[in-house]
């Protein structure tokens, strides 16, 4: 340390420009790099469109095509399809998505997005190798940095996960842009500071950490009159521009309780179970062994839970205030471990829900671009051991027997990446208490002939630890009317709209196992509910038209309802006028009630839109043959007999003098 007290610098990177005769060697240690990484995540293309991979690709009409108005949706919109609360705005990724769906006409195909995904992890890890490169002054250190990060195997979810790809990108800018800050003094490096900011930012809101990570670096690595404001101005010009486009898309951020139950807490509980999940991310980083796509509702216990639960949170808050505090230590005594400890909380601090609570209380992905900061810190320990305590050749088999240890672990990993069913299963397994974890199982085995029961046994154990999920109700009594049980289906559905009144499809649903009980006002009144809640609700509008024809149908076989008959008619026909059987049946309602011209207009309504409808056509000719017309009701009784053939037509064709020839008719 020097008389000042400053920190010690590491030795002088390496010049913006390598000798020529450094790039052989960094050109074979990419390709060592790039082989490994293939080679782990070789088996990540045959996985599917899982998880939220479904709604953000195959189901986002915006990515479908190339054209201006959905480059204008995407620029003006929540990266969610019409989701006005997420809160979330990052229009890049969904240009990618774009780019794979449309330009390169991947469509719904999964591998495509895969090559696009370990190609952007890849360019990252190549970042990682040349940031490694100038902290350490050493290849062989920043190539282990590079190894490490690239092959652990919790960057799947980033990675195999195709909508992790936001990640990929927002660390794709910042790690560009951090190393423009380190390598290069001249305006292209500034430049490309804030290109590669705006790249990151607009992928996904974590990458706004890059001008902190610049300070870091210019903390631990550069003289303080070396400090340049430029560079910081140009990270902040993207930033400022995000948030104005963010502002004019009124995008509204609502957290939802089931992925982050911190939100029910109060301010110390949700910081304490912050500090919980911060302790599971490093030892997760230690021992990847039990790896979960979901971390909802009640994977992590909020403080408060008694017993180890919230032992584990004080033991969290020991863990990172020891951590903490080395870092501040490490200021004066090794500048690379203040920069790769620094890297980590900072890179870990939009995510943390330490400042402000976030969409979700845990998730892997959440760890890619932090582990830059804990590799760092292992091969710090490393390069230890080989100048101090182990023979250097000892020290470099033990990191090739660790890069092939973390690489099998993560092609195991993206096993459980191939369809819903392994990845909920795994799940479950790893996360026991995970309601959604059970309904998203649930779910899966439902889709699979014969495991209805145990869809149902999924879905009331997700309910169990969450008795007030409307989803697992809603899941539960679609479940149970497959399997006919309409009393257990009824009251699943009831229980889901009492505890989410705004779910239209729950009120839907409910309508439809009302129907089928009889209860046809209560089902109108649940299809009217529903289209209140969202009036573009089709199924709804459907079934409420269906649930006023079937009432009408009940009322008219009662004495004395033939006049509230026709009232249900005519309103499912103000629902949908071009349904045909329920203009037939008004005909037939006004038949009943001696409103021949009526009816006469009612069945030929019908039959225009419906040709086939036989029995209108047998109706309007009874019809026809109380006015009086012989002849045309003749022509659609013949019609009717073409279409269904009937012993009562024939019968009645035979008193109107009508021979039969073969299978048709003539007229005498």
């Amino acid at each position: 340390m020097s008389k000042t007290g400053a920190p010690r610098r590491p030795a002088p990177p390496p010049p913006d420009k390598q000798r020529p005769a450094d790039r052989p060697g960094h050109a074979w240690r990419l390709a060592l790099l790039w082989t490994a990484l293939a080679g782990a995540y070789s088996n990540s293309f045959n996985t599917g469109l899982v998880f939220d991979n479904q709604p953000v690709i195959a189901e986002d009409p915006r990515v479908q095509a190339a054209t201006a108005s959905n480059a204008g949706l995407i620029l003006h919109g929540d990266y969610w399809y019409r989701a006005r609360t997420s809160g979330l705005y990052r229009p890049l990724t969904t240009f990618s998505y774009l780019f794979n769906y449309a330009v390169l006409g991947n469509g719904a195909r999964p591998p495509g997005y895969h090559a696009i995904n370990l190609a952007l992890h890849a360019g990252n890890a190549t970042l990682v190798y040349f940031v490694g490169l100038e902290i350490f002054a050493a290849p062989g250190f920043a190539l282990a940095l590079a190894a490490m990060w690239g092959l652990h195997p919790l960057a799947t979810e980033a990675v195999t996960n195709i909508v992790g790809r936001a990640d990929l990108l927002a660390a794709f800018g910042v790690l560009a842009g951090l190393l423009c800050h380190m390598k290069s003094r001249r305006w292209a490096g500034v430049v490309g500071i804030g290109m590669a900011q705006a790249a990151g930012i607009f992928s996904k809101e974590n990458a706004i950490v890059l001008p902190a990570l610049m300070v870091l670096y210019d903390l631990s690595c550069r003289p303080r009159k070396a400090w340049r404001v430029w560079p910081y101005a140009s990270a902040a010009l993207p930033i400022a521009l995000y948030f104005g486009m963010r502002a004019s898309a009124h995008p509204h951020f609502l957290i939802n309780f089931q992925e982050n139950p911190l939100t029910g807490a109060g301010f110390l509980a949700a910081r304490l179970t912050a500090f919980k999940v911060i302790g599971k991310f490093l030892w997760l980083f230690v021992w990847p062994a039990a790896l979960a796509a979901d971390y909802s509702y009640n994977a992590v216990p909020v403080f408060g839970s008694g017993g180890w639960e919230d032992a584990k949170a004080l033991v969290g808050v020991l863990i990172c205030a020891a951590a903490l505090a080395g870092w501040a230590l490490s200021f004066k005594r090794s500048a690379p471990l203040f920069f790769f400890a620094g890297f980590f909380w900072i890179a870990l601090l939009p995510t943390a829900n330490l400042l402000l609570l976030i969409g979700a209380i845990m998730a892997e992905r959440f760890l890619y671009l932090p582990m830059v900061g804990l590799c760092g810190c292992a091969v710090l320990g490393l390069k230890w051991l080989a100048g101090h305590r182990a023979p250097p050749r000892a020290v470099w088999t033990g990191v090739a027997v660790l890069c092939l240890a973390l690489g099998a672990r993560t092609y195991i990993r993206n096993m459980d990446w191939r369809d819903g069913l392994a990845l909920w299963s795994s799940a479950v397994e790893v996360n026991p208490t995970a309601a959604r974890a059970h309904h998203n199982l649930g779910y899966e085995l439902e889709q699979i002939p014969g495991r209805l029961p145990d869809a149902v046994a999924e879905y009331r154990t997700a309910l169990r630890i969450r008795p007030d999920y409307p989803e697992a109700y809603y899941s539960l009594g679609n479940a149970l009317l497959r399997m006919g049980r309409l009393p257990e289906a009824t009251a699943a559905f009831q229980s889901a709209v009492k505890l989410a009144p705004q779910y239209a499809e729950a009120h839907n649903n409910l309508g439809g196992v009302l129907l089928q009980s009889g209860r046809f006002a209560d089902a109108i009144g649940e299809f009217q509910a529903a289209l209140r809640i969202q009036p573009d609700f089709a199924d709804a509008r459907h079934n409420l038209a269906n649930a006023h024809n079937q009432f009408g149908n009940a009322l008219a076989q009662t004495a004395g309802h033939i006049s509230e008959a026709i009232a249900e008619y005519q309103a499912a026909l103000r629902v949908e006028p071009g349904d045909a059987e329920a203009h037939a049946n008004l005909g037939s309602a006004f038949y009943a009630s001696g409103a021949i011209e009526q009816a006469i207009a009612e069945y030929r309504t019908a039959l225009r839109l419906d040709p086939r409808l036989a029995d209108a056509h047998f109706n309007l000719a009874q019809a026809l043959l109380r006015t009086g017309k012989r002849s045309e009701a003749i022509g659609e009784l013949q019609a009717a007999e073409r279409i269904h053939p009937d012993a009562e037509t024939r019968r009645m064709l035979v008193e109107l003098g009508v021979r039969q020839e073969g299978n048709g008719t003539r007229g005498r």
